[in-house]
């Protein structure tokens, strides 16, 4: 749920005509709104925010905070003398000591009580402390994991990740992580909840990457994986037998193709369609060709691990040629 989290527009504030304005943007669409803020004192912070010497604003819009004392964090969080603020929103007054209150990112926070985990929790967000967590020794890793460095302990959404070694953690991509003991896959919990499960893999974490949004290799192995963070049902990962990662090639415009010496891959499986790997290429939307076909990508599901997930399927247009053909 850590999407759910993230700001889902940006702003900016400019000069206009001698009025400061704020441009939204998301969603494939602009707005530009004239703000209050002073032209001569204004100045943005980020995050969305920007004040002058009597007003602060969040997203264009004028917020009840003291602009003298008024400072941004990070993550959306800012706050005041007294009050906490979260995307522009004021938490509520007894919520959090403002003037000790600190933000290590999007999940991990604290104040002169000590470091609470923002968990999403059936449908709803709880700040829960982290127990032992001490702020002078913390700081937040990424996803739902955090650290306390010097007490040699990680933490994975507020609760003590025995299994991980804490100077040598790392993040790689959304769906794993790696310390120098091993690799880990990583998936939510679903859509209700954000609880996070680790389960270890058999990779080599000195070599191990992320290929893209679908594959993962280390120094001898491809792996195939496919997660939802919406789905804690929709999660797998597998060992691909007879694939080298020497040559390995994702084909980014096909969503989960890749290139594997003289096979191409659709979702971890060889495409048997494919006359001419070794020259298979995308078109624009919908279409591949080869050297000796063209191929039409068309939406099909297929059953993988127990549920329907929708794949690209080629198939040979009879007749064209793939040294002429357009899509228009």
């Amino acid at each position: 749920m850590d999407d759910e989290m993230q700001r889902t527009s940006m702003s900016r504030y400019t000069e206009r005509d001698g009025a400061v304005v704020c441009t939204l943007s998301g969603f494939g669409a602009e707005v530009v709104v004239e703000t209050t803020l002073d032209s001569k004192t204004w100045s943005e912070l980020g995050d969305g925010y920007a004040k002058d010497a009597t007003r602060v604003l969040y997203d264009g819009e004028d917020i009840d905070a003291d602009a003298a004392s008024f400072v941004v964090l990070r993550h959306g969080y800012a706050k005041d003398a007294a009050t906490v603020f979260s995307r522009g929103t004021p938490e509520e007054t007894d919520a959090w000591d403002a003037p000790s209150f600190v933000a290590f990112g999007r999940r991990y926070v604290a104040d002169r009580r000590g470091v609470f985990c923002i968990r999403y929790t059936y449908d709803c967000y709880e700040a829960v402390e982290v127990s032992g967590a001490d702020p002078r020794d913390f700081e937040e890793i990424g996803l739902a994991l955090g650290r306390a460095p010097r007490a040699g302990v990680v933490y994975n959404n507020g609760v003590v990740e025995a299994r991980l070694e804490a100077s040598s953690i790392e993040l790689r991509g959304r769906c794993f992580v790696v310390d120098r003991n091993g690799v880990y896959h990583l998936h939510s919990g679903g859509k209700h909840t954000d609880t996070n499960t680790l389960s270890r893999i058999d990779a080599d974490p000195r070599s191990f990457t992320v290929l893209g949004e679908y594959y993962a290799a280390d120094a001898g192995n491809v792996f195939y994986f496919l997660d939802d963070d919406g789905d804690a049902d929709v999660a797998t990962l597998r060992r691909i037998v007879g694939v080298s990662p020497v040559g390995f090639e994702v084909i980014g415009a096909l969503d989960g193709y890749a290139r594997a010496g003289q096979l191409i891959l659709n979702h971890g499986v060889v495409e048997t369609e494919i006359v001419d790997p070794a020259s298979f290429e995308a078109l624009a939307p919908g279409w591949a060709r080869d050297r000796l076909h063209v191929y039409e990508m068309r939406p099909q599901l297929r059953a993988m691990a127990g549920f329907q997930y929708e794949v690209l399927s080629a198939r040979i247009v009879p007749g064209a040629d793939p040294t002429t053909f357009r899509n228009v």
